[in-house]
């Protein structure tokens, strides 16, 4: 349904005395930049075995209050449990160390083609590998919640 968005960046960089170490942490970042924004790119195009490529065999995965542990049932969570279609816009996104963090808009549809249009978080934390090891996806539903 279209390609992934992306309006504002941003590496958190530590800070070194040590030469290089602030050219490496920039790679490193830019790294898990580019996995993260690439997850993105790969799940609005439906393309779920590179998908899984992304995550590590012991990933977890938090969507809202679902869980899924280990990459059996993640796989199975995307080729049969994810429902929706449509294209991510990512507002913003940092990195710091093995954690990375995107702030976007999802626009799409659901089941029985229901308009979707939500606000999202996602909070994904690398192996050395540079494998996802844990995704926590937050979806912004408004502040109706808390007032009921």
């Amino acid at each position: 349904m279209g390609t992934t968005t992306t309006t504002g960046t941003k590496a958190l960089e530590p800070t070194s005395a040590e030469p290089g170490l602030g050219d490496k942490a920039v790679k490193h970042s830019e790294a898990l930049s580019t996995v993260m924004l690439g997850y993105y790119e790969l799940i609005d195009q439906e393309k779920i075995d590179e998908v899984l490529s992304l995550f590590s065999k012991t990933a977890t995965y938090r969507r809202c209050e679902q869980l899924y542990d280990g990459i059996a049932e993640i796989e199975d969570f995307y080729r049969n449990g994810r429902k929706i279609r449509g294209k991510h816009e990512i507002i913003s996104h940092w990195v710091s160390g093995q954690t990375g963090i995107v702030e976007g808009v999802f626009r799409g549809k659901g089941l029985n083609d229901s308009p979707k249009d939500v606000g999202f978080a996602d909070f994904f934390t690398f192996d050395r590998d540079g494998k996802i090891c844990d995704r926590h996806t937050y979806l912004m539903i408004g502040s109706s919640y808390v007032k009921e």
